[in-house]
């Protein structure tokens, strides 16, 4: 069976050094797909997790004036998450703690075209 569009996306994207993980979680909680290493996540939790914190930073947002959310970061001690708004849908990215955080970024705003063209 050939590799939908939206996997290969994401699996080169999981391919950048440091990233852990990589999905895209629908506005309503759901995981529509993810490349994460076996056992590495798991992806209930995540889309459960990332629409409560991503619905609180848009409250945030609206309540200060900031405008929509674009991209949410959490630096954790273990690690790091972005959370991408793509319209419809959100890109979630855990990554090591050693990652250069630059580079996701400029990927995630550079991929997010063909991630939402894949929907």
């Amino acid at each position: 069976m050939a590799e939908s569009p939206l996997r290969r996306v994401l699996s080169d994207f999981a391919r950048i050094e440091g990233v852990r993980g990589i999905a895209v979680v629908s506005k309503d909680g759901f995981v529509i797909d993810a490349v994460v290493p076996v056992g590495g996540l798991d992806l209930e939790a995540l889309a459960a997790m990332v629409m409560t914190v991503y619905g609180a930073s848009e409250r945030l947002g609206e309540e200060l004036r900031l405008g929509k959310n674009e991209l949410i970061t959490g630096e954790y001690e273990n690690g790091i998450m972005l959370v991408y708004d793509i319209g419809d849908a959100v890109v979630a990215v855990v990554a090591e703690k050693s990652a250069i955080l630059g580079r996701i970024r400029y990927e995630l705003k550079r991929q997010a075209p063909r991630i939402k063209a894949a929907l």
